[in-house]
């Protein structure tokens, strides 16, 4: 068993930042005084944005805009396409991202002054575009449910995507927003092997909660679907079939699907994450 790996965490290593001269290297660890990675806590950093609705140009994407409360994700999900972004912040893709957690606090007013702002128009907004938005900070700091409150309070539409089954705590909101046909939930489930979810996605709820949570928002009248992503070619392609009768059985309107990137820093930190299970330190 690697005694140095690091469980609970999807990331084993800090990669680079490309925006910064300096980095911490482990290539030669006979020279270190110090081990440079242990068990690595939590830690949160609040920060006061400017704006919080953010124009999306990609055509890769099928919405326009996005709103993410939360930057960095301490579910550690070792594929996700997000972590690249926290290099802006100064920190690592690898652990930093599901470790140093940027907490966005007036989030829900900065909502406000968009919607309010005479310039806007009433277009669907997607909730996260980046990181989850029922990422576990949620319970603490309900900034999800206070962008909720300002969607509904406007009537602005609203596409929420998330694989925590924290969104049942807010299904008043969710069923005033579908009663004026202004929201759209998709549970992202990978897997439906708890070992291999455990392995890809360390800190999230298991398959079956995800598709408990499926079917209790589409018994609450609420439009869900199920996005099946990453598809990472040997390793979960073959299930496809399998989430979709599961998600339908359980009251799915819509699936999607999207095959995993390992542009920037990702690549290296999948590249790691595959060597070390590959190798059987996991099992």
């Amino acid at each position: 068993m690697n005694t140095s790996y690091l469980k609970g965490r999807g990331a084993q290593i800090k990669t680079a930042n490309r925006f910064l001269k300096a980095a911490y290297v482990t290539e030669h660890v006979e020279g270190l005084d110090e081990q440079l990675l242990g068990p690595v806590a939590t830690q949160v950093f609040e920060e006061t944005p400017r704006k919080m609705v953010n124009k999306v140009d990609s055509p890769d994407l099928g919405f326009s805009y996005s709103m993410n409360p939360y930057q960095g994700c301490e579910h550690g999900c070792i594929y996700c396409y997000a972590r690249n972004t926290h290099e802006y912040y100064g920190f690592s893709a690898g652990l930093d991202f599901e470790s140093k957690i940027i907490v966005k606090k007036n989030a829900p007013r900065l909502l406000e002054e968009q919607l309010v702002n005479r310039n806007w128009e009433a277009v669907p907004i997607q909730l996260s575009g980046n990181t989850d938005c029922y990422q576990p900070l949620e319970r603490m700091y309900r900034l999800t449910r206070g962008l909720l409150e300002v969607l509904l309070r406007y009537q602005n539409p609203v596409g929420i995507i998330t694989k925590n089954s924290l969104i049942l705590r807010d299904l008043d909101l969710l069923r005033a927003l579908a009663e004026q046909k202004l929201v759209h939930v998709y549970i992202s489930i990978t897997t439906l092997d708890e070992h291999l979810r455990g392995l890809l996605e360390p800190r999230t709820a298991s398959a079956a909660k995800r598709l408990h949570t499926v079917e209790e928002l589409a018994k609450a009248g609420i439009p869900t679907g199920v996005m099946i992503a990453p598809i990472i070619p040997g390793l979960n392609h073959h299930e496809i079939p399998e989430i979709v009768k599961a998600a339908a059985e359980r009251g799915a309107v819509a699936t999607g699907v999207q095959v995993v990137r390992l542009n920037g820093s990702i690549g290296k930190l999948f590249e790691d994450w595959l060597q070390k299970k590959l190798s059987g330190s996991l099992r």
